[in-house]
């Protein structure tokens, strides 16, 4: 067989991994089923023979057969099919950790199966697993100390860290193994059913840890038995049956025909019971978060608006940017995939017949292809700000759109935090703009389109020590104005701030603070609407937010969210922070 070549790390939308017509067999000791035991006719021991003892029996099993395909820098793949099926043998030859028995496998960067069980000791403390598990992932000691804390502070076991981990309770084991597992940002991700580990809160919390490391990965594989899990994270799907690959293909097409295929007392089993009425609350939510950015649009527009913003769920830093224009504009935020546009996202822009269509996303976030299958959803225009450089596509969301309140600029890390997305929100509720920079440098285009709008004073997301030095000196010079520093309101108090003078009355939209492309959708129906946003946690309502509501004494609130993200008992909370204030006066508008 010729040699392919081998693919090239880190360019946008070349190809991470190549499977050529592999093939995968292993051998099951102790069979008794579908084929020959490996010792029948052959000669035995003297030994054996006096003692009666049959020489093992060998099975050998053909797990992958003759599977082909490419996947490219930027995409999220799932993996489906029934149990034995080979979807978990397929990852980890992909891995490394079962080699081949025929056929060829080509991996760009450093592969990583997301679960470090095989290394860590119940013996040891989970401090020193800690060590050995990221370790075992690729990271030095020095980078293992700098992480140690989050580690610690997000599986939330506390001070048990440095017991035993045979001490442990099975919910704290798994919390810790997931944290640890999900300390690296590897090249190649693969990820086998990771997200049902732990409690309910916990995972909540995985599936934003996943989606967090999506977006920094080259390429995401997941296998799921949860298609819910594979519509939110997938934009395509590998379907395995039997050891071969089915179909491959967009999310959207490949799924539901796997589905019908699935026995009806699955799709029973598999089928959520209906949320209970809430009186004086709604819901604008869906199975993921396209979903519910759709549902915010349908609730909020007419059709026949101005423009619409369409941005890319794959790294959505740039994305923070778009969110405080729409909302000025008071233009609908909606959202696809790399290499798909999801069926929601397709009936709402058809729904809102959109004079103008702007596309913010780089090649790596958008596929030429799919952008063609947007222009041909639409009759109007499909502008393009293409940047896969979150900063560079903020200086032409800058020069683009100029804020007509130029006094102050936020501006956020790329990297994920929870409180990027609340500034997003206050910078649309001020009419100001909001930038995404690295820390390492400003490129020469976001320097330009400071200069041009010369704000008074930037206000950058963290504290000092966040950001190097010289980008901080690169930021004032460019934009000739005061550098400050916001390490203070977390991102619930930022959001309760914004509407201190806000008429009491009318109707309150409530998203989760650990959500981004649902706050940034509610950003921009706040804009156009002019309705409050408040952010609360998965599982209760804080008291500043509380003590909000209860001074907005809304007619309605709208929960903005899957039923994971906010569930049922959160909602009943807010209905009855509604019911306490109905009497309170309606608001205009």
């Amino acid at each position: 067989m010729a040699e392919s070549p081998e693919p090239t790390k880190g360019e946008i939308g070349t190809p991470t991994v190549i499977v050529s017509h592999l093939d995968v067999k292993y051998a099951v000791f102790g069979g008794e089923r579908h084929g020959r035991p490996s010792g029948e006719g052959e000669p035995t021991s003297l030994r054996d023979r006096l003692t009666g003892k049959r020489p093992p029996k060998v099975r050998e099993v053909h797990a992958v057969k003759d599977v082909s395909f490419v996947a490219h820098h930027g995409e999220s793949i799932g993996i489906i099919g029934r149990n034995g099926s080979g979807k978990s043998t397929l990852l980890r030859a992909v891995a490394g950790l079962i080699p081949p028995s025929s056929g060829r496998l080509w991996v760009a960067g450093e592969p990583s199966l997301l679960g470090v069980n095989a290394v860590l000791m119940s013996k040891l403390s989970g401090e020193r697993n800690i060590y050995i598990g990221a370790q075992a992932l690729g990271l030095s000691k020095a980078e293992i100390a700098e992480r140690f804390d989050e580690i610690v502070e997000f599986s939330g076991i506390g001070d048990a860290v440095y017991l035993p981990m045979s001490t442990y309770s099975s919910g704290m084991g798994a919390r810790l193994r997931f944290a640890i597992s999900t300390a690296a940002s590897p090249d190649v991700l693969m990820i086998d059913e990771a997200l049902a580990t732990g409690d309910a809160d916990f995972r909540q919390k995985s599936a934003e840890r996943i989606t967090d490391i999506r977006d920094r990965a080259g390429t995401v594989f997941l296998v799921s038995h949860s298609n819910g899990n594979i519509r939110q994270i997938c934009d395509r799907v590998l379907w395995m049956d039997q050891g071969r690959l089915i179909m491959d293909g967009p999310t959207e097409e490949v799924l539901p025909q796997y589905e019908a295929t699935l026995p009806k007392k699955v799709k029973r089993k598999a089928a959520v019971p209906p949320e209970p009425e809430v009186p004086g609350t709604v819901r604008w939510g869906g199975d993921g978060r396209i979903e519910v950015a759709a549902s915010v649009s349908a609730h909020t527009w007419e059709p026949g608006v101005e423009g619409v913003f369409v941005a890319s769920v794959h790294k959505v830093a740039a994305a923070r940017a778009v969110a405080p224009i729409a909302a000025r504009l008071g233009w609908p935020l909606l959202w696809v995939r790399p290499g798909s546009v999801p069926d929601v996202t397709r009936e709402e822009l058809a729904r809102l017949s959109p004079g103008r269509v702007v596309v913010v996303a780089g090649e790596e976030q958008l596929t030429e292809e799919t952008h063609a299958r947007l222009e041909s959803m639409v009759d109007g225009p499909v502008e393009r700000i293409s940047s896969d450089d979150p900063a560079i596509a903020s200086a032409r969301l800058l020069r683009a759109f100029p804020p007509p309140d130029a006094s102050t600029l936020h501006v956020t890390l790329p990297a994920t935090s929870s409180k990027a997305p609340a500034m997003s929100l206050a910078a649309g509720a001020t009419c100001q703009s909001l930038i995404v920079c690295d820390d390492s440098e400003v490129p020469t285009e976001l320097a330009e389109a400071l200069a041009e709008v010369a704000p008074q004073r930037l206000v950058l997301n963290g504290n000092e020590e966040d950001w190097a030095a010289p980008t901080v000196e690169q930021l004032r010079s460019a934009s000739g104005g005061e550098v400050t520093f916001d390490p203070g309101k977390g991102p619930m108090a930022l959001a309760a701030g914004l509407w201190d003078g806000t008429a009491p009355g009318g109707r309150v939209i409530v998203a989760a603070q650990s959500t981004g492309v649902e706050i940034l959708s509610a950003a921009a129906a706040s804009g156009h609407s002019g309705v409050p946003v408040l952010l609360v946690t998965s599982d209760r309502i804080p008291q500043l937010v509380r003590t909000t509501l209860e001074r907005l004494a809304p007619s309605e609130i709208a929960v903005v969210g899957t039923r994971d993200a906010l569930p049922t008992a959160v909602r009943e909370s807010l209905g009855e922070i509604v019911s306490g204030g109905e009497n309170a006066p309606e608001r205009s508008g």
